[in-house]
């Protein structure tokens, strides 16, 4: 950590900090230097900054760029930053930009001549950095105009070369796009000088009648915003100018061309009218790319240019292989002998001797045309002709080239595709059909492809079927998948998880999908739209020039590969056996002996009964990785020639697992780390691969031949494992452990398919939650341990389900999951921290915390949020909450920090009136101060960074000492100055009281603070499993003091807090998890209703009821909410929204005991509007699907509208059993059921978490 960080509280009061504006941004320090930080916990914030990669450290002073103001400014997370800073308020300015002579001159200039106020009154501030100064009060630019400030300064200071014609307007085009962002005025030269420097070219086609035995085709070439005239101005030169000025109604228009643009137009120009009229211009049309090289596929599309050979009556070369070898018959050269036919008939022959390099290229792209089923091959300004006999000509090529590579090369083609080398799971090498797929459809097969007929759907097989459906989507869908894969793209997750599809989205799947469905839009808008292909077995669905993979053989649909387990095992446990490398001042407890020989017992059962794996999923804390260890060293003691031990877990837990190898069997493993920096050596350069596996299959990342060496433990991350596939995946291995294996719990995850493709004797899954969501999870686990032993997926999800979803009724799910618990209970290992209580001390709830009384100040703004909240729909106040959601927000933040709506920043208040205002704080000193009295520390659970800060700061006040902040953004990498391991540790060895305020984020794998034995989860998080995961960094073996946990709760006598509401809701899904098959769910949105958490005064004043009149003003989610609110008061004590998107044509599910009913809902804002029966059908077609998740239940089918139903829509719904509910009987509902607009909401953001 940097020293500075390290000074006393005392230090830190006598040197307060600074903040001084520089030309490169802020600047904070201690020299007394520009204007003092009214904030006292600012160094803290300076580590926050730095662990988001914003600023950097100068000596002892920090600099904040210009550039990272904006940045952090911009994240919710920094919101106060401007605020604490002291940064000027944004100016309200905008800025007048001038030139100087004309764009054809050498000193021609751009400049911000003066600004204008928001009063439209002319100014001329300073300006230094991205502050304006008038009047001596500062301003901050907005960060559009500091982006103009920028390049508006880097024109000016252009080096001599650069002050060309071109240049200037090329820029020029630059400057302008900024300046309308920033809202800029311009002087009238610039007004009027509009320049377009298009990158891409759309290029048009008119097919005129035919001439002779060729068509005429007209090639129109244009871009985004060329103007009306463009075309014209184009033909009426001779040749392509660089430039063109086009008079338009706001002035001239300049059109400058960049080289690859113009190099495209030089090509059409040579066509005389546009005209497709001669071999070359015919070729062109067919493939741009033969004449212009890669560049042109920067600025033209080769779909568009693509046409039968047959048509284009065009010659094209033909080419056929050189392979030169000298007198001992080695391969020396190659290259291409290619015929260039003539008009005449005649043709000439050129030699083209090629680099191994090039001629690997040219191979690639070759069998890619050939795949494609292209006509030609463009190459290096030529149009090979594709014939039948390309192929034999480029096998040819190959063979010689890898003849003439294979005395270089370490990674041979052979090598990787030689499929006995992997285990007998891989079936082949190519590329796995992907989950999802889309697919277009039409409304009516007899009407053409107009938007209003086109259904997008998406393809796939969900749990419990044996055939794939098809999920309509639409393009708000498309809208949320956009978003969610920029976010996973952001983040570096595989999948992507959308509401209403059974399995998460791999990238490239929501990629494909993405890319298809906007395309096809486009089209069908313009009208450009074809009907797409039949499927045939040649012409599978494939992502383009996607890498190949190792195929598995799948367990997806039906059992395609199965590691039989006899049905009875052995239970007769020998004592453990203790391995004599274990180091004399260890020794194993009591369950972790049994846990031990367990192992053991079925590690020996290999042979016999064909054990492959196990699943250990003791409690958090209880040692897995003792056991484990001793495990590896007892293989290994028995048989120093076994193969080595692959252990795979999340990089932040790979150092510990050194660490406790170190400590718990010393000098005993030779352990090889392969991820991050330390693979460098190991990798293979990519010249030094084989060319088929780069150019056939897209395969560069490898390790070398023999990269373990004389290793006998090998630690890498999920990640490696997944990049490196194919180097682990030929390694056999006598043991893998997949730590934390919530990881591969995914089916579809890459990291998941790369853990089952591994060549292993015995596999072990090792995670204290075995199932987080569903039972899928239970089943991706052990099909990593014993492939096939579950069956297929899809059969898995249909015959089984969760405990807590199978009520007394149900006699065969609850059959089937006994006979579930039969099968795995032989491989599942799990102790709880109960069941072993004698090795560890006890775990005590602290209660007395849960009823802290509400303050007053509390109370009033509970009082006040309430208020604004039911005047949400008032025209003439503005409420700050729009809706459920942003209420619970905000109350959910009140009752752990006090302050009014919108005061987002922490002002340091007096302590003793802070302690007043907050309940929770005051309790939280009190206690610091008993635990300071025993000398114990104490850890402090609290997401939000703002809250951390304030706590860290009143700490301070009260003990005189800064405790330390640890989120799940500090790096977790070994060698950072930041690690948090590394802070961890310090904060363990400092002897006596201490505390240290830690992010639940930042304890999800690898973090252990035993030295702590009391645990404050401040604020709560969303699932009471994350919580107890906090609180097992503390409560674990090691532990040697009681451990005392705290829920600090705000309560009241005359209602139920927020706070209150959630502590009950924890504690009873707490209570579901007993059993490990339930998982733990989080908390949501659903779980709230406003009138349950507020004083009953304001609950019966808390909405509107919502009338016939409201109901017609709804769109269709309110609608849907609407339908779940009025069954719900109908007595249906388990009543749903469906998902957005995938809802199998039901809107809304109400359960009543055997009772149920499906509703789909249609509303309009058209009145008299007369549904069809669309309706009918739809909730008919969702009936099967949830009859399958309601087994048992009788379902009333309803459709439901704020309008009205036509004829033939009735007629249906009696012939099918269908009741429909139109806007009489809507209003007669609204009548006898009261709902309010709160109530409404509750269920549209079901879904939602408050955060």
């Amino acid at each position: 950590m940097l020293n500075f960080f390290k000074k006393s509280h005392t230090d830190a009061q006598g040197q307060p900090w600074f903040v001084q504006t520089k030309a490169e941004g802020l600047l904070l320090n201690k020299k007394s230097t520009g204007k003092k930080i009214d904030y006292q916990f600012i160094e803290p914030l300076i580590t926050q900054l730095q662990d988001t990669g914003l600023g950097v450290m100068i000596d002892e002073s920090f600099l904040l760029s210009w550039d990272d103001l904006y940045q952090a400014s911009a994240l919710g997370e920094y919101e106060d930053l401007s605020e604490i800073l002291n940064v000027p308020e944004t100016t309200k300015a905008t800025p007048t930009l001038v030139s100087f002579g004309s764009l054809t001159d050498s000193n021609f200039e751009v400049a911000i001549s003066h600004w204008q106020d928001a009063s439209a009154r002319e100014i001329r501030p300073t300006l230094y950095g991205a502050v304006l100064t008038e009047n001596s009060k500062p301003q901050l630019l907005k960060k559009e105009q500091w982006e103009l400030v920028k390049i508006v300064k880097s024109f000016a200071s252009r080096a001599t070369d650069e002050r060309s014609d071109l240049f200037h307007r090329t820029q020029w085009g630059k400057i302008r796009r900024l300046a309308l962002n920033a809202d800029a005025r311009l002087d009238s030269f610039l007004r009027a000088s509009i320049v377009l420097t298009p990158e891409k070219l759309k290029i048009a086609l008119n097919k005129s009648q035919a001439v002779g035995c060729d068509s005429v085709i007209e090639v129109i070439p244009h871009f985004d915003d060329a103007p009306d005239s463009w075309i014209s101005r184009f033909d009426a030169n001779t040749s392509v100018l660089d430039r063109y000025d086009i008079p338009t109604e706001d002035g001239i228009t300049q059109v400058i061309l960049s080289p690859e643009v113009k190099a495209v137009l030089n090509e059409i120009k040579k066509m005389p009218g546009r005209m497709v009229a001669g071999s070359r211009a015919q070729a062109f049309l067919v493939n741009p790319f033969a004449a212009l090289g890669d560049d042109a596929s920067n600025v033209i599309e080769e779909g568009q240019f693509q046409k039968a050979k047959e048509d284009a009556g065009i010659f094209f070369e033909r080419f056929s292989p050189i392979v030169e070898r000298n007198d001992f018959g080695k391969v020396e050269q190659l290259g291409l002998s290619i015929e260039s036919p003539r008009s005449n008939g005649d043709s000439s022959i050129y030699r083209e001797l090629l680099e191994d390099s090039e001629l690997e290229e040219f191979i690639s792209k070759a069998q890619r045309s050939i795949d494609k089923e292209l006509k030609l091959i463009a190459w290096d300004g030529y149009d090979l002709e594709v014939n039948p006999d390309t192929q034999s000509h480029i096998k040819i090529l190959n063979e010689a080239l890898q003849e003439k590579l294979s005395l270089s090369l370490a990674i041979k083609y052979d090598d990787v595709h030689d499929l006995s080398q992997y285990s007998d799971r891989i079936v082949d090498i190519g590329i796995e059909e992907p989950y999802y797929s889309p697919f277009i459809a039409k409304k009516d097969a007899d009407i053409g492809w107009f938007p209003e007929n086109v259904i997008p759907l998406i393809t796939f097989t969900p749990t419990g079927e044996t055939e794939s459906i098809a999920v309509p989507i639409n393009k708000e869908t498309l809208t949320v998948l956009q978003k969610k894969l920029d976010e996973a793209k952001l983040t570096k997750q595989e999948t992507i998880t959308v509401s209403g599809l059974d399995h998460p989205f791999s990238i490239s799947d929501a990629e494909r999908i993405v890319q298809t469905f906007t395309e096809v839009w486009a089209d069908v808008a313009e009208g450009k739209f074809k009907e797409p292909r039949k499927k045939t077995a040649d012409t599978t669905d494939k992502p383009a020039n996607n890498k190949k993979t190792l195929v598995l053989r799948s367990n997806i649909e039906s059992v395609g590969y199965i590691e039989r387990r006899a049905l009875a095992l052995s239970t007769d446990l020998a004592p453990a056996v203790i391995p004599s490398t274990m180091s004399p001042e260890a020794s194993l407890l009591e369950h972790q002996r049994q846990g031990v020989a367990w192992l053991q017992h079925l590690y020996k059962l290999q042979n016999e009964f064909n054990v492959r794996g196990a699943l250990l999923a003791d409690d958090m804390g209880l040692g897995k990785t003792f056991q484990l260890l001793t495990l590896m060293a007892w293989i290994l003691e028995q048989n120093p020639n076994s193969e080595p031990i692959l252990i795979v877990a999340p990089l932040s837990l790979l150092e510990n697992w050194k660490d406790e190898a170190e400590k718990f069997f010393p000098n005993t493993f030779e352990i090889l780390t392969a991820y991050g920096d330390a693979l460098a050596p190991m990798r293979i350069k990519r010249e030094e691969i084989d060319a088929r596996l780069k150019t056939e299959d897209g395969l560069v990342k490898f390790l070398r031949p023999g990269w373990i060496k004389s290793a006998k433990v090998v630690l890498t991350t999920y990640e490696t494992l997944r990049d490196l596939e194919f180097s682990f995946a030929q390694q056999k291995w006598a043991l893998m452990i997949c730590d934390e294996a919530q990881k591969i719990k995914n089916p579809a995850a890459m990291v998941t398919r790369s853990a089952w493709r591994q060549n292993v004797a015995f596999r072990i899954a090792c995670t204290g939650t075995p199932v987080e969501n569903t039972l899928t999870d239970i089943w991706s686990l052990f099909e990593f341990c014993q492939p096939g032993m579950l069956g297929p997926l899809n059969d898995f999800g249909r015959n089984y389900r969760k405990p807590i979803e199978i009520d007394s009724r149900d006699v065969e799910g609850a059959e089937m999951l006994a006979q579930l618990r039969l099968l795995i209970e032989p491989q599942l290992l799990r102790r709880t921290k109960a069941e072993v209580a004698k090795d560890l001390p006890s775990k005590i709830i602290v209660d007395s915390c849960r009823r802290l009384p509400i303050s007053s100040i509390q109370r009033s703004l509970y009082a006040k949020a309430i208020e604004d909240f039911n005047k949400r729909n008032d025209p003439s106040f503005t409420s700050p909450f729009k809706n459920h959601l942003g209420l619970l927000q905000y109350i959910r933040l009140l009752c752990t920090d006090p302050r009014r709506y919108g005061l987002s920043v922490f002002k340091p208040e007096p302590i003793k009136q802070y302690r007043e205002a907050s309940p929770k704080l005051d309790w939280l000193l009190k206690q610091l101060i008993d635990i300071k009295k025993k000398d114990q520390k104490a850890i402090v659970f609290c997401e939000f960074k703002n809250i951390q800060r304030l706590l860290q700061h009143y700490i301070r006040e009260q003990f005189d000492f800064d405790a330390d902040i640890i989120n799940g953004d500090t790096s977790a990498s070994a060698g950072h100055d930041l690690s948090r391991q590394k802070r961890i540790k310090a904060f363990q060895a400092k002897p006596g009281f201490g505390v240290i305020i830690l992010s639940p984020v930042a304890v999800g794998f690898g973090v252990n603070i035993q030295e702590a034995n009391h645990v404050v989860h401040y604020m709560r998080t969303w699932n009471p499993a994350k919580e107890d995961q906090a609180t097992d960094r503390a409560y674990r073996i090691g532990q040697k003091k009681d451990v005392y946990v705290y829920y600090p709760v705000i309560t009241s006598d005359d209602f139920t807090t927020f706070d209150e509401k959630l502590d009950r809701l924890l504690e009873h899904k707490r209570s579901l998890a007993g059993d490990v098959l339930n998982g733990c769910p989080d908390v949501t949105m659903a779980d709230f209703a406003i009138d349950e958490i507020v004083p009953a005064d304001f609950a019966k004043d808390l909405d509107d009821t919502v009338t016939l009149d409201v109901a017609l003003q709804m769109d269709w989610r309110l609608f849907e909410g609407l339908a779940a609110a009025l069954w719900a008061k109908q007595g249906f004590s388990n009543v749903y929204c469906t998902p957005r998107s995938g809802d199998n044509g039901v809107d809304v599910v109400a359960l009543k005991g055997n009772e149920g009913v499906l509703i789909q809902t249609k509303s309009s804002g058209i009145d008299g509007y007369k549904h069809g029966w669309d309706t009918v059908k739809e909730v008919i077609a969702g009936h099967a699907y949830y009859q399958r998740r309601h087994p048992g239940v009788t379902f009333q089918l309803v459709g439901l509208s704020n309008q009205f139903f036509n004829s033939h829509a009735y007629e249906n719904a009696n012939l099918n059993g269908v009741m429909l509910i139109g806007q009489d009987e809507l209003s007669g509902l609204l009548e006898r059921f009261s709902v309010n607009l709160a109530e409404v909401e509750r269920f549209v953001y079901a879904d939602e978490q408050v955060v």
